[in-house]
């Protein structure tokens, strides 16, 4: 497949209110590599507030949770394209797309899995101490679909996280995730607080389809 050019990806992002990241580095890890097991594809997603920024790293922490598992992603602006070639509506959030919409879609992309749902964050700014604290929670609806039997292996609902949670936090970034967690300032930017809101709530959601057999 020609790789999409950085005009189609510009107009993408436009479309779907989502914004590039950058400044994130992506940590070395030193477990073994998990062997191949298919493409996944981490589309569609509707989101209910939330700063374009966080939601587009929150696409990639789902791209990287299916990297984790085994599976090879397809990028998001293929991912993005296809669905509006098909004619597909837009993600609208509190609906779901229906199995056969999801099945059509995820063969068309010769994915096994479709990773899909829906994210709605709460920011605010609350006291402590002597001064404001900014704090976001993010509330997330996961879902995992198999493209083959048409059917939903894996799904978590109502699952938050929130910017501020500390040590339960660090420990799922490093057993889940492969990029770090956002530093969020106390009384800084809503920005980076919806970021790292995002990351915890994503990793708790996906932890038992990551480690079935975990704690």
């Amino acid at each position: 497949m020609k790789a999409p050019s950085k005009l189609l990806i510009t107009a993408l992002i436009g479309l779907t209110g989502l914004a590039p990241i950058t400044g994130l580095a992506s940590q070395q890890d030193s477990r073994p590599a998990t062997a191949l097991k298919g493409t996944a594809v981490a589309y569609p997603w509707a989101f209910k507030k939330g700063n374009r920024t966080a939601r587009t790293l929150a696409i990639q922490t789902v791209e990287e949770i299916a990297q984790r598992v085994g599976f090879s992603t397809i990028p998001v602006d293929v991912a993005q394209a296809t669905w509006e070639k098909r004619k597909l509506r837009g993600p609208v959030y509190g609906q779901l797309p229906s199995r056969s919409t999801l099945q059509a879609y995820g063969r068309s992309l010769g994915a096994k899995r479709v990773l899909y749902g829906s994210i709605a964050w709460h920011t605010r700014s609350i006291w402590v101490n002597l001064g404001p604290k900014t704090i976001s929670t993010a509330t997330v609806d996961v879902y995992v679909f198999d493209v083959a039997s048409g059917k939903i292996l894996f799904q978590n609902r109502k699952v938050q996280g929130r910017s501020d949670e500390k040590s339960n936090g660090y420990k799922i970034a490093a057993d889940i995730l492969i990029t770090p967690l956002v530093t969020a300032v106390s009384g800084g930017p809503a920005t980076p607080q919806e970021q790292r809101a995002v990351q915890i709530a994503l990793a708790h959601a996906y932890r038992k389809w990551v480690n079935p057999n975990g704690s």
